[in-house]
């Protein structure tokens, strides 16, 4: 459709300027709407692949009501208020990429006063990242903890958030784990 009008414009040129004779003139013009759709159809079959190729991911979930979880346990978020593309599984608290790209998480924890949990992002199974919500201050003391990491993930990695040193007393709605793929 643009070629069309680009070619109608230069009829219109033509007959107001009167009929161009020069071959060379002739022959550049064809050679640039030529390169010209040749740029058109790149645009048009390159958007249509980017729209196709793109997976949208992202998740968040939080865990649906207060419990403990042992050293070690993978903390399940089982109260799941977005999962565009399926990524985050609320049965075990594992996301796994589903694409390579870069993803960024975020996690907030809060934990039962007079307690503390060291909430610490796992990337197949090693250690990437961690935050401590510490409220061993006072039994009254309410205080959450957030962090939130980048990192280049590979098709099929796995991201669990855990305490592996202490047992975590977590409250709910409070003590999330969300991501989503940037690129």
């Amino acid at each position: 459709m643009k070629l069309v009008t680009i070619s109608v414009l230069l009829l219109l040129l033509d007959n107001v300027l009167g009929h161009c004779n020069n071959t060379k003139t002739t022959s550049l013009i064809k050679s640039q709407l030529s390169s010209l759709q040749k740029t058109i159809d790149m645009l048009d079959n390159g958007s249509k692949c980017r729209c196709h190729s793109i997976n949208q991911v992202v998740f968040l979930a939080e865990i649906g009501s207060g419990r403990s979880y042992q050293k070690g346990s993978v903390w399940i978020y089982d109260k799941v208020v977005t999962n565009v593309g399926n990524a985050y599984n609320p049965s075990t608290g594992i996301f796994t990429a589903p694409t390579k790209g870069i993803y960024q998480f975020n996690w907030y924890t809060l934990s039962v006063p007079s307690t503390m949990s060291h909430a610490e992002l796992f990337v197949n199974g090693k250690l990437k990242a961690r935050q401590s919500a510490n409220n061993n201050g006072s039994t009254k003391q309410w205080i959450t903890a957030g962090s939130s990491v980048a990192l280049p993930l590979n098709k099929g990695d796995v991201v669990h958030i855990m305490d592996s040193r202490f047992t975590a007393q977590l409250i709910n709605q409070w003590t999330t784990f969300g991501g989503v793929l940037l690129n």
